[in-house]
Order: C-alpha cells, then structure tokens, then sequence
C-alpha cells in the first residue's frame, strides 16, 4: 500500500492502520512527538502541507484492504491532526472520508478540532466509525500554554456531547498526562460523552511537574472507575 501504512511501537496501540492527510501541523502542541523529527525544531508546526496525489492512490489502498475481507481499523491520524485549519481550505480530509466510507471500511479520526462536525453529514450513522478527541486538559488557561494553535477546549467538549447525540461512537485520547489533576479533571467533564478512554505518558520530555508514574496509574484509574468509565492504559504507563 502507498498511503496506507502500518504504525509501529505506541502509535500502534491505538490502530493497526493509519493514513495522514498532511505533512505538518499548526497546532504546535509542546508535547508534539514528531516536533524535530523532519527538520528542525519547530519546521513540523510551520504549515499542514496536504500530501501530493494522496486521492488517487487511496483508492487502490483501499480497494486492497477491501479484497482482504477483515480490514483493521484505519486510524487518521498519527501526524499531525487532520482537521487543523489548512482543512477548512482544502477539504482534503473530507475528501478522504467520503472514499473510506464509500468503502465501507472501518475507520477512526483522532482530532482537537471542532471541525469535524463540518462531516457529521458524511459520518453520523456509520457503524465502521468511531470519533476520538484529544485532551491534555479541559482548563482553558493550561490548553493555551500546552495546545496554543488549538481552538477552545470547551468546543472539544461541545463537539463530543453532540456526536453522542447523534450515535457516533466516540473515545477520548488523554495522552500524554501532562499533570495528573488536568487528567482527572478531564475525566469528570467529558466522562458522559465519551464511550472509551485511552490514557499514555509523556515520555520524551519532562512535565510541568513530576509525576510519579504508579501512583498516577492508581489515581486516574481511580477517577476512570469511579465514573465507570471504560478505558486502556498504553503501555507507557503500564510498564514501569
């Protein structure tokens, strides 16, 4: 496959496939991963350039997924967010959402933007999708610090609640737990909306402060229960 591909190490425990729209990514996350990973520091948060030719060879990716018969989750995506506001412009997102859903293929969108619902057309009532959302935090001030090309948090939560509401399946990314109070706090205000959470560490820079990692699995494990939450720790946290 040329734009499909399979992600390696923790990328992987979220989904077998993955697919990304643009090189690149405005919302100049702190935490980002991949900041100096193609270039200098700060080159990946310059500009989301959308891949060249990308339309044309997802097609035959998704035609040979297609033929295999039991097509894992495809996951967009690893590299940035695809619905950063270079979206808004070139809809290349959208685009592709339209051809993995006339595939009838299952799929998942991992995003900190409030345009996704621009799609709900395209995605309320697919039973092969599943709507993710990305929090560090849900306190506005922390976002700006951390996430400070990022929209409102309070968008994020909105664009949740309205995607169960119209049966979207949804999860939540609480990765990487920057404090651990922010991730609790978290938890109580989206708990209601969210059908799963997915929580990792940072552990490739330090965090505001130090976080004890055992005791911080216990702590959120204990606001993930009491709020009977279902959820998966990444091995970041389960492997100390």
């Amino acid at each position: 496959m040329k734009i499909i591909y399979e992600p390696k190490g923790a990328a992987r425990e979220y989904a077998a496939l993955a697919l990304n729209p643009y090189r690149g990514c405005t919302h100049s996350c702190i935490y980002c991963y991949n900041n100096g990973r193609y270039g200098k520091k700060g080159a990946f948060f310059e500009s989301a350039k959308p891949r060249m030719g990308i339309l044309s060879e997802i097609v035959a990716d998704l035609a040979e997924l297609k033929a295999l018969g039991d097509c894992p989750e495809i996951q967009l995506t690893f590299l940035g967010d695809a619905y950063q506001p270079a979206e808004k412009t070139t809809g290349l997102t959208r685009s592709i959402v339209r051809r993995i859903t006339a595939a009838n293929l299952p799929f998942t969108i991992l995003t900190k933007s409030n345009l996704v619902e621009r799609d709900f057309d395209l995605l309320s009532g697919n039973s092969q999708f599943r709507l993710g959302m990305s929090f560090t935090t849900t306190d506005q001030q922390e976002a700006r610090l951390w996430e400070p090309g990022t929209g409102y948090i309070l968008d994020r939560i909105t664009t949740l609640r309205r995607a169960k509401s119209i049966g979207i399946k949804t999860w939540a990314s609480l990765e990487p737990v920057m404090r651990v109070e922010s991730t609790i706090q978290a938890i109580k205000d989206i708990h209601l909306y969210v059908d799963h959470f997915w929580i990792g560490a940072l552990n490739h820079m330090d965090p505001p402060e130090p976080i004890n990692l055992t005791e911080a699995h216990r702590e959120i494990m204990k606001a993930l229960e009491f709020s009977h939450c279902k959820y998966s720790f990444k091995s970041s946290f389960t492997e100390t």
